[in-house]
Formats: C-alpha cells, sequence, structure tokens
C-alpha cells in the first residue's frame, strides 16, 4: 500500500509531514485531529519512506515544498500517479480514451486529442511494463 494519500490528505490539510531522524514530524500541530495522529502512527514507517523517496525524486527543489502543503499534495499526487502508471493501472482522472500512434487505443484523461503520437502509456511499453487496454470506465445512454 502506498503512502502516498495519507501524505496527500496531511497536505490537503495544510499539514506539512517531514522525518526528523527517526521521526516523523508533522506541523502544524494544531491542525493535526486524532484520526490523522492515529494515521501517522500507524503507518510511520511506510510514511517515512514515502516521505524519504520524495525528498529524493525532489532533490534540490525539495525546499519548495517544505513551506507549501498544496505543493507538497501535487508533488505527491503526481508520484502516485507515477507509480499506478508502472503498474499498468489507470489513474482515476483517466476516463477517456485516446489511439496513440505507438501503443494503440489507450486509456487517457478527458480532452486529451483522439489520436496522439505518444502517450503516457509509452513509457511503459519501453520498459516492457504493462498497459492497460479495455476501457475502465461505464458509459451511459440518455434513454
Amino acid at each position: 500500500m502506498t503512502v502516498m494519500p495519507l501524505i496527500m490528505d496531511l497536505a490537503g490539510q495544510g499539514l506539512f509531514p517531514y522525518v526528523n531522524g527517526k521521526k516523523v514530524v508533522v506541523t502544524p500541530t494544531a491542525r493535526m485531529t486524532n484520526v490523522l495522529r492515529h494515521q501517522v502512527r500507524v503507518h510511520k514507517r511506510p510514511l517515512m519512506t514515502g516521505l524519504i523517496e520524495l525528498q529524493r525524486l525532489a532533490g534540490p527543489d525539495w525546499a519548495t515544498y517544505e513551506a507549501h502543503p498544496a505543493r507538497l499534495k501535487t508533488f505527491a499526487e503526481m508520484m502516485m500517479i507515477e507509480e499506478m502508471r508502472q503498474q499498468g493501472t489507470c489513474p482515476d482522472h483517466y476516463t477517456s480514451e485516446t489511439e496513440c500512434e505507438r501503443c494503440g487505443t489507450v486509456p487517457i484523461f478527458a480532452g486529451c486529442p483522439p489520436k496522439i503520437i505518444g502517450c503516457p502509456w509509452c513509457f511503459n511499453r519501453l520498459k516492457g511494463l504493462p498497459i492497460p487496454r479495455a476501457p475502465h470506465y461505464e458509459e451511459f445512454d440518455n434513454d
């Protein structure tokens, strides 16, 4: 289980989780609820791993996330979507289809052109990772 949703939830509530030695610290403490405290305690180890990984991926840009929970939330969401794609799982917002010149018919986000030269699934194709083929959404008629 990925902890990115927990990081996104904390950041979405204006909180900033970070690792300090062997501890996970969440600030400002005044905004912490008992439910969030429990979630942080229960998922401490994966939360530490996830935060360390985010910091590694951000590199020198990590400082831009430290004081901006909204930026941290967006970054964690992007990493979660990338993880889902690498597993061949459609992100929730991929509610449409497109015809990729290299991958064929693939699920994609709404508003994407009907035919494209390359898609996010091209990275999977190049790495030999799964590419979902069947629509993952339901269509309803206006009957």
